[in-house]
């Protein structure tokens, strides 16, 4: 396995051990969250009623600046989103989901 097949073979199972973590932890770390999240369009989570008082606060102070800051023209509609998915990371770093 010290030739050219042995290394290949190596290089394909480190490939898909990084896809594997990357995959895995795509909700865990916000920039992944974030590459996920526009990559597939989606909106990002949801900042409606989690059960957790401090986050719903938390969620609500945060996220309502972001918007604020998109009415106010200070962030674009393409900045938005990104910076809404780390107001939220933000928030359920601060206090986790129950």
């Amino acid at each position: 396995m010290d030739g050219v097949a042995g290394r290949v073979t190596a290089l394909a199972i480190a490939g898909a051990s990084l896809g594997l973590m990357i995959w895995i932890g795509r909700e865990d770390v916000p920039i992944l969250r974030d590459t996920v999240a526009m990559i597939t369009g989606s909106s990002g989570p949801s900042t409606e009623g989690t059960g957790n008082p401090e986050l719903d606060a938390c969620l609500a102070k945060r996220v309502g600046d972001v918007d604020k800051m998109r009415a106010d023209g200070v962030v674009s509609d393409a900045q938005y989103e990104t910076f809404r998915a780390r107001a939220v990371g933000f928030c359920e770093a601060q206090f986790p989901p129950e």
